[in-house]
């Protein structure tokens, strides 16, 4: 386990215990408990000590439902891959607002996954598309599909650093985040003057997590080592030289899919089982948050983008 002692936003020594909670999405372990902290000059919450980075994969098994994809859902898998075209086109249309793209233009994708996303900006914008995660394992099984695309395996500052994308986007990869405050940086040395960077994270100062507690899906522990309020996001970019244009209390991801996930680590389902018997449940769930779905630019269910441009 690695102990940290200083903040990963902004250098602060002094924080405390905020609170404990047991690995989630993961084989249960009565005695396995995580702690973070709050630092008491920002306020960011993060996970300390955390597990160190190549036992992590400890933590990426068949019970950690994104690896196991559509398929996880049965006879429902169509429906799920569905949801996954609707998810591109909402971060397609989040681009599309902060920035313009053209034929000329490069995105650079940062924790990329599967590369749905960028696969559907070059067939809109007929742009160029990079990837970048830490393994291969989100297009290694469609090489063929995704071969149009520059897929890299790596960390950020193995970046090229006359790389000059035009856009950076992160798609709930800065909670992962191990240096946070370190890449941004590298990826402002890689940026031009007017590089749009967006980044989507869970919203630590949200309804969904004061009603969940230390079942909140956000947490999502012990993968997620910081949890982002507006305030300390905003703080973060500064300290890394990125000015701020827009912090929005709502992202492209459906806030109810932290809500339903919240709801299975209250009820302490076993995550590597076949999840058919759970969507019938989770279609009328949807179903009924739709309301409270509709007002999220109002109040933060849970997610939260910002926007921000090169000092």
């Amino acid at each position: 386990m690695q102990q940290l002692t200083s903040c990963p936003v902004c250098n602060a020594k002094s924080f405390s215990s905020y609170i404990q909670t047991k690995a989630q999405m993961h084989v249960q372990d009565a005695g396995e408990v995580f702690n973070f902290d709050q630092c008491g000059s920002c306020d960011l919450v993060f996970l300390n000590p955390r597990v160190d980075p190549e036992k992590l994969v400890d933590y990426y098994s068949d019970f950690y439902l994104p690896y196991r994809g559509p398929k996880a859902w049965g006879i429902y898998e169509k429906f799920v891959e569905g949801s996954q075209s609707k998810l591109d086109a909402a971060r397609i249309a989040t681009v599309n607002k902060y920035h313009t793209l053209s034929s000329s233009d490069l995105i650079l994708d940062v924790g990329c996954g599967k590369p749905s996303f960028l696969e559907s900006c070059i067939q809109e914008h007929a742009c160029n598309g990079m990837g970048l995660d830490f393994s291969s394992e989100g297009w290694s099984p469609d090489t063929e599909r995704f071969k149009n695309l520059d897929l890299v395996v790596g960390e950020i500052e193995d970046l090229p650093l006359n790389l000059a994308p035009d856009v950076i986007t992160m798609w709930h990869y800065l909670e992962h985040d191990y240096k946070p405050l370190v890449n941004l940086k590298a990826l402002r040395k890689r940026a031009k003057e007017n590089t749009t960077l967006i980044i989507e994270v869970p919203n630590f100062d949200s309804e969904s997590r004061r009603k969940f507690g230390s079942d909140w899906a956000g947490w999502h522990t012990p993968r997620h080592t910081s949890l982002f309020s507006p305030s300390n996001m905003e703080t973060l970019l500064n300290n890394a030289g990125w000015k701020v244009e827009a912090v929005n209390a709502y992202g492209t991801l459906d806030p109810y899919i932290l809500y339903w996930m919240s709801e299975m680590e209250k009820k302490r389902i076993t995550w590597n089982k076949s999840m058919e018997e759970e969507f019938v449940s989770f279609v009328l769930g949807m179903i009924k948050f739709y309301p409270k779905k509709l007002m999220q630019k109002s109040r933060s269910l849970g997610v939260m983008t910002a926007v921000a441009k090169p000092f």
